[in-house]
C-alpha cells in the first residue's frame, strides 16, 4: 500500500489496534488469526497487503482481538409483541456495538390503531417502533468506531405501507435507516399493466380501499424527491433462495445486497479487479487463485467468529453463506479500454463475474470434501452437488476498503476523475484518477502540440473535470477518449441498470448499487427504472437523483484560488483545487411564477422560474418607493447562481427564514421577517406549485439538518445503495 495522508487517517481512525503502526501490521494480525498453517497465513497476508483482496471492515478491525466479531451483515426478526420488539432492539444494539449492521422486516407488527387486548389500548404501528429503533441506534457506535446502520423493510401488502413510504419524506428523519418496500410479482404485474385503479387491499380498520396506483405513486414520488424508499423484489429473491426448504426470505442487510433468514449473518470480502489486470488483459490465473484463497478465508471466518448472540451463530452455521464480491470494476474497464456503458464492457463484466462465481462454487465443493457440507445442505438447490456454503457471491458496498485499496468502489462508475478530499485534520488533497491522467498524457502527446501547449491543455482538462465532473463538453478531445472516460452522471441511468443486471446474472445473493439519475430526471424516469429493474431480474434497486438531498459532498464547490495561489507540480502542470460540481445549462425558454408581495420596506415582484419542476432562477424587482432595487437584484442573481450550481433551494429558504429586519417587525403588513424571507417563501411556494392569499400563511417545510460525517464534519455522500452515507474526505462509512 502506498502511504498517503488520507489512507493514514483512515487506518488510524478505523483499523489500527494497540501496537500497530502500518497497514502491514493489520494484515499480519488478520492473517495470523484466520490461517490454519504458515502457508495459508502467507497466502492470506499476501492477498491483503497487495490490495488484491480485502475482507469487510469488522474483520479488519476485530480479527485477532478480544472482540472477535467479524461479520458485517445481520438480520433480526421483529415479532408482534412488546417483548419481542424490544428483544430485537437489544440484539441490534449488541450487533452495532461489535461492528455489524442489521436488517429488519417490520411487517409482522400490527397496523397503527389495531386493538391490543392485553391493555385495552391500540397499537402504534411499525413506523412508530422504527423511530424507537432509530433513536437507540443513534447512541450506539459500531465497534466503537462508527454509527450503526439499519435496513427497515415493510411488505407492500401491509396496511401501514403508505405511512411507511412517507416515513423519510423529511431529510434527517430515521437517519440511521435505509428503508425499502418489499414488492411481489402480483403487485408489479398490475403496475406493468397500468391497472392503477385496482384495489390492492381494503384497510382492515378503516375499511377504505387502497389502490395499486396510490401505493405506486407514493413509491415513485418518494424516490424522485429524496431517493427513498428502495424497492426489493420478493419473488425474485426467493426464486434464487438456495435453501427454500428452510423458509422464505423477506429481509436483507442494510445495503440490500444480502437477503438472509432471521438471525443469519454473512461475512463479506471483495476482490480488486484492477489489481488483476496485467499487461492490458485480465490475468485469469491470478483472479482464480485469489477467488480460491478468498473462499477459504471467508469460510474460516464463520468458524473463528465471535457471534453476538447464540441464535445468530446457530443460523449462520446452518447455511454458512459467504459474500465474495468485487471492487475496482470501473478502473479495470478503463485499463482495458472498455467503456462502462458499452456492450463490450458489460460482456467483459459478465464473463469475469461468471468466472468468479464458478471458481467459488468449485472451491466450496472442494471444501465440502475436506470439512463437510453446510448442515442445511439436504433439500437445498445444491443437494446433488456437495458444497460447503449455501451461497458464495454478492456485490457489497466497498466504501472504506476501496479507499484503502485506491480503486473505484464496488461496481459503481467513478464520480469524477479529479476531486478534492479533506482528512480529519482539515488538510486538503487533490485526488486524480491515475488511469485517466496517464491516458490524457498519452492522448495529448499524439496531438500536434508543443511541450508548453501540452502542459497547458492537460491543466485545462484536469481543471475542467475537477470543476464540472465531466469531459464530455470538451469537443476538441478525441471522440474515442471521451467515449471511454465517462463518469457516473455521463452514463445513462439505463446503462447503470444494465450493468447491475449483468452482474446479477452471475451473483448468488444480490447487489448494492445506486442508480444515478441527473437532477432533470422526472418521476416518469423513476417509474421506468423500477419497471426495467424488475423485468431484468434484479433483486432490488436504489435510485438517487442528483440534488434531491442536501448532503451530497461532490455537488458542492469551493471558491477558485487566484492563479498566483494555484499550486503547480514540479514540471509546471497546475494541480486543480476545486470540488467537482454539476452546473446546469439554461434553456432558452422557462416557465415559472411571479408573486406580488409586501416586505417591511417595499413591495416586491418576485419571479421564480422552474426547470423540471425545480427552481432554477429568481428575479426580484421593487415596486414604487422604498427598498433597494440594487440589493434585491443582487440577491436574485446570487440565488440563481446557487440554484444553477447544485445548491438545493431548501437551503436558501431555511437560511432566509432566519433573517430579521426591523422594518418588517414594525410593519404588520409585511409578509415575512425581511425581504430575504419574503423571497424565500416565494421560492418555496413556486417549488411546491402553490398559490397563496398571503405569504403570512406560509409555513416552512422542515427538511432536516444536513448530514455530516461524525468524525471530520464534512457532508456525507450517498451511494452503493446506502442511505447511511460515506465520507469521501476521511473514509467514515455508516454501511460498510
Amino acid at each position: 500500500m502506498n502511504s498517503s495522508p488520507v489512507v493514514d487517517s483512515i487506518l488510524s481512525a478505523r483499523y489500527l489496534r494497540r501496537g500497530e503502526k502500518t497497514f502491514e501490521d493489520i494484515c499480519r494480525r488478520v492473517a495470523s488469526a484466520l490461517a490454519d498453517d504458515e502457508t495459508e497465513e502467507a497466502a492470506f497476508f499476501e492477498a491483503m497487503v497487495t490490495l488484491r483482496f480485502l475482507p469487510n471492515s469488522p474483520t479488519l478491525m476485530n480479527a485477532g482481538t478480544e472482540l472477535g466479531q467479524l461479520s458485517a451483515c445481520f438480520t433480526l426478526p421483529v415479532p408482534d409483541s412488546i417483548e419481542g420488539i424490544f428483544d430485537a432492539m437489544k440484539r441490534g444494539a449488541i450487533i452495532h456495538k461489535t461492528g455489524g449492521g442489521t436488517g429488519y422486516n417490520f411487517s409482522r407488527i400490527r397496523p397503527e390503531g389495531s386493538p391490543v387486548q392485553s391493555t385495552d389500548g391500540v397499537a402504534s404501528g411499525p413506523v412508530s417502533f422504527m423511530r424507537v429503533f432509530n433513536a437507540a441506534t443513534d447512541v450506539i457506535k459500531q465497534g466503537g468506531r462508527r454509527r450503526g446502520a439499519n435496513m427497515g423493510i415493510l411488505n407492500v401488502w401491509h396496511p401501514d405501507i403508505l405511512p411507511f413510504i412517507a416515513a423519510k419524506e423529511n431529510e434527517g428523519d430515521l437517519a440511521n435507516f435505509n428503508i425499502s418496500v418489499m414488492v411481489n410479482d402480483a403487485f408489479m404485474n398490475l403496475v406493468s399493466e397500468r391497472r392503477f385503479d385496482s384495489v390492492w387491499f381494503t384497510h382492515p380498520l378503516s375499511g377504505a380501499p387502497v389502490t395499486v396506483g396510490r401505493i405506486w405513486t407514493a413509491i415513485v414520488e418518494g424516490i424522485w424527491k429524496n431517493g427513498e424508499p428502495g424497492v426489493l423484489f420478493y419473488d425474485e429473491i426467493n426464486r434464487h433462495n438456495p435453501t427454500p426448504h428452510l423458509g422464505e426470505i423477506d429481509t436483507t442487510n442494510p445495503c440490500g445486497e444480502q437477503p438472509l433468514f432471521p438471525y443469519e449473518s454473512c461475512v463479506l470480502g471483495s476482490i480488486n479487479l484492477a489489481a488483476c489486470v496485467r499487461e492490458g488483459a485480465l490475468d485469469e490465473e491470478i483472479l482464480a487463485s485469489t477467488v480460491r484463497m478468498a473462499v477459504r478465508f471467508l469460510d474460516t471466518v464463520i468458524d473463528r467468529n465471535v457471534y453476538p448472540v447464540p441464535e445468530i451463530e446457530e443460523a449462520t452455521k446452518k447455511t454458512r453463506k459467504i459474500g465474495l464480491g468485487v471492487m475496482g470494476v470501473h478502473d479495470a474497464l478503463l485499463m482495458l479500454g472498455l467503456a462502462y456503458d458499452s456492450d463490450e464492457g458489460r460482456e467483459w463484466c459478465g464473463h469475469t463475474m461468471e468466472l468468479i462465481t464458478g471458481t467459488a462454487v468449485d472451491e466450496s465443493h472442494r471444501l465440502a470434501g475436506e470439512r463437510g457440507t453446510f448442515p442445511g445442505w439436504e433439500g437445498s438447490i445444491w443437494k446433488d452437488y456437495p458444497v460447503r456454503n449455501a451461497a458464495m457471491t454478492t456485490i457489497a458496498p466497498t466504501g472504506t476498503i476501496s479507499l484503502l485499496a485506491g480503486c473505484s468502489s464496488g461496481i459503481e462508475p467513478i464520480f469524477s476523475f479529479a476531486y478534492t478530499r479533506k482528512n480529519t485534520v482539515g488538510k486538503t488533497f487533490v485526488i486524480e484518477n491515475p488511469v485517466f491522467r496517464d491516458a490524457l498524457t498519452r492522448t495529448l502527446a499524439e496531438m500536434d502540440l508543443t511541450g508548453d501547449e501540452r502542459i497547458k491543455k492537460e491543466n485545462e482538462v484536469l481543471d475542467h473535470v475537477h470543476e464540472t465532473g465531466t469531459i464530455q463538453d470538451l469537443s476538441w478531445l478525441p471522440k474515442k477518449f471521451r467515449a471511454l472516460f465517462k463518469t457516473a452522471l455521463d452514463i445513462s441511468w439505463r446503462d447503470h441498470i444494465r450493468m447491475q443486471a449483468t452482474f446479477q446474472e452471475h451473483v448468488h445473493a444480490s447487489i448494492s448499487k445506486t442508480i444515478n439519475m441527473p437532477g432533470s430526471a422526472t418521476m416518469d424516469d423513476c417509474e421506468e427504472a423500477l419497471l426495467m429493474a424488475w423485468s431484468l431480474g434484479l433483486k432490488g434497486i436504489t435510485i438517487y437523483r442528483t440534488g434531491s438531498r442536501e448532503a451530497v459532498v461532490l455537488a458542492l464547490k469551493e471558491p477558485a484560488k487566484t492563479p498566483a495561489d494555484t499550486p503547480r507540480a514540479d514540471d509546471g502542470r497546475r494541480l486543480p483545487e476545486r470540488i467537482a460540481t454539476l452546473s446546469i445549462d439554461r434553456p432558452k425558454e422557462l416557465a415559472g411564477r411571479t408573486y406580488l408581495c409586501q416586505s417591511g420596506c417595499c413591495r416586491l415582484y418576485v419571479t421564480v422560474n422552474l426547470l423540471d419542476g425545480q427552481p432554477i432562477e429568481v428575479f426580484i424587482r421593487t415596486v414604487g418607493s422604498g427598498g433597494c432595487d440594487a440589493n434585491n437584484s443582487a440577491l436574485g442573481r446570487a440565488i440563481s447562481t446557487g440554484l444553477q450550481n447544485g445548491v438545493p433551494y431548501q437551503k436558501f429558504v431555511r437560511q432566509f427564514a432566519k433573517v430579521n429586519c426591523i422594518s418588517a417587525i414594525k410593519n404588520s403588513s409585511s409578509e415575512g421577517h425581511s425581504c430575504a424571507d419574503v423571497v424565500g417563501r416565494c421560492v418555496d411556494l413556486a417549488a411546491r406549485n402553490q398559490s397563496i392569499t398571503t405569504l403570512q400563511d406560509w409555513e416552512i417545510r422542515e427538511t432536516g439538518e444536513e448530514r455530516l460525517c461524525p468524525e471530520c464534519c464534512e457532508p456525507l455522500d450517498f451511494g452503493e445503495g446506502c442511505n447511511q452515507g460515506i465520507c469521501k474526505h476521511c473514509g467514515w462509512s455508516g454501511c460498510s
